[in-house]
């Protein structure tokens, strides 16, 4: 199982993908299947999922995805879960939120990163925010508001301190 997530994790960063908005979508049928079947059998680490997941582009992969939850009507990362196959279902799950939506996916992570009294992991509050800033901050903290009902303004206001603080509301365009 450690040799397949590492398989995987190296063939995600490591690819080539067209950034073209090229699908072809009997293709995404069929990868779609490939994927049901594997998750069925619980077999995440089989060859075909680690093939589908490291060479498609994220538009080919999204219209799989859209497939996947028309075909079998549940989605693929919800299917994923109720599989039940640990760190590699984990790590496939956060792959399929990063191509689906990655503002959520970043959503998530600062969530993670700011529970608790203070900033619990201020690396990946940093990262999170300094990674959007520039690309899409706004989908970001809309996100994050409909998946916490509070503002991220308010969360990084009472969450981190100083020159930190004012860094990171800087970032996200809030008052300070």
């Amino acid at each position: 199982m450690l040799q397949t997530n590492i398989k995987l994790l190296v063939g995600l960063v490591s690819s080539y993908r067209h950034d073209r908005e090229l699908v072809d979508f009997n293709l995404a049928k069929f990868e779609a299947a490939k994927l049901h079947e594997a998750i069925e059998k619980k077999q995440l680490d089989h060859d075909d999922v680690v093939w589908i997941l490291t060479t498609k582009n994220f538009f080919q992969l999204r219209a799989t995805f859209v497939c996947y939850k028309q075909s079998y009507e549940v989605a693929i990362d919800q299917a994923i879960n109720s599989s039940g196959n640990g760190d590699l279902g984990s790590i496939l799950r956060g792959v399929i939120w990063c191509i689906v939506s990655p503002e959520k996916h970043f959503a998530e992570v600062i969530k993670a990163s700011t529970v608790g009294y203070w900033t619990k992991d201020e690396d990946s509050l940093t990262r999170a925010i300094v990674t959007w800033a520039e690309i899409d901050m706004t989908k970001i903290k809309g996100d994050y508001f409909k998946m916490n009902n509070t503002n991220l303004d308010d969360v990084v206001r009472h969450d981190a301190l100083g020159v930190y603080k004012s860094f990171l509301m800087a970032l996200i365009g809030a008052k300070i």
